[in-house]
């Protein structure tokens, strides 16, 4: 970490970027085992805790339908995974990137492949201990594509939450110190699980309706095509519309992703660059011991959390300010070049 505050501090690294590619930041994760690893595991646990709940219910509404249960828990285990691997979750390496001049557009697409590498594992594994469960796997064939683009609305989501409300990983012991970034951390947290029932009921709920809507189309043709089975019109909807929708989702959101991280470039930096003072500064309390003292931080978090509610509305102004300066410039830029090309056009007549 102290490398990494040293370089982003005094400015671009001298030299090139360090290559981010999916094959090197896969082995690197594996190899390095960061902090957020440990983070996305938990969040998996809960998932299957989730689930087991839902499975063997004391209260009595145990649910046995395998695609209500791994739905479920894939998407509580992934709406918090996401958050673990986003462009600030590991701040050395962040800052290394983007200070030798990192594009952060390919360092989310790299990361968003290696997440849903684990997450797809993860979900289909998920599938498979189901099926051990309620001895059921005639559905599998039918609803295999709606497990596979499960992790991605999450993603999706995760992608703008690490650029609008960038908060870098730090251990528990030192977050429950750090009450000055509670406000970041719950926003962080709060926005993807919104943002992800928003979207998984949107993603899956539109489908199921256009395949309901074409199925009656199809029982009141007179001469129904052979090919229009249901089979058909359900592999249609899930194997292709929803994969297709899925994906636009998770381009439009990177797309945005990456041109908030470029005009919030600098900010990001100074954050990570401060998380990481931040945390060097607390004390080397055991978790156990951050606990015991929560009361006492708790008594300073109303005037903290003022504070950091201000510097952050500040921030997003600033941010609403330079995309409308943005947005002048590139009118103005149009409104000449019509011109130009006006005057081009009145010239070649007059000759």
């Amino acid at each position: 970490m102290t490398e990494a505050v040293t370089t982003a501090a005094s400015g671009p690294a001298a030299g090139p970027a360090p290559k981010v590619t999916l094959p090197r930041e896969f082995w690197r994760v594996l190899r390095v085992w960061p902090d957020w690893m440990y983070g996305m595991l938990a969040s998996m646990g809960l998932g299957l805790a989730t689930g087991a709940f839902l499975y063997w219910d004391p209260f009595g509404t145990q649910v046995r339908d395998p695609l209500t249960l791994i739905v479920t828990v894939v998407l509580t285990a992934v709406a918090d995974a996401s958050l673990t691997n986003q462009l600030a979750a590991e701040p050395e390496w962040a800052l290394r990137v983007l200070s030798a001049g990192g594009d952060p557009a390919r360092m989310l697409r790299v990361r968003n492949q290696v997440l849903y590498v684990f997450e797809a594992g993860y979900a289909f594994g998920v599938a498979g201990l189901v099926i051990l469960l309620t001895k059921d796997h005639h559905w599998v064939k039918h609803n295999w594509p709606i497990i596979a683009e499960l992790p991605l609305a999450p993603i999706a989501a995760g992608n703008l939450a690490s650029v609008l409300f960038p908060c870098p990983f730090m251990r528990l012991r030192h977050r429950l110190q750090a009450t000055t970034t509670w406000p970041r951390w719950g926003a962080y947290i709060g926005i993807p699980f919104a943002l992800t029932s928003l979207g998984t009921l949107a993603v899956m709920a539109f489908p199921a309706w256009i395949e309901q809507r074409v199925e009656h189309s199809a029982d009141r043709m007179h001469h129904r095509p052979a090919w229009l089975t249901s089979d058909n019109i359900h592999f249609g909807t899930w194997l292709i519309a929803v994969p297709v929708l899925n994906l636009l989702i998770w381009a439009a959101a990177l797309k945005a992703a990456n041109t908030l991280a470029h005009l919030r470039r600098h900010h990001l930096v100074d954050l990570m660059r401060k998380h990481g003072a931040l945390a060097l500064s607390m004390e080397d309390v055991s978790l156990w011991g951050a606990v015991k003292a929560l009361p006492g931080n708790l008594k300073e978090i109303p005037g903290e959390v003022r504070d950091a509610a201000l510097a952050e509305i500040a921030a997003v102004r600033a941010v609403g300010g330079q995309v409308d300066r943005g947005l002048e410039h590139a009118l103005a830029r149009s409104a000449a070049r019509i011109r130009a090309e006006r005057a081009a056009e009145q010239g070649t007549g007059a000759a």
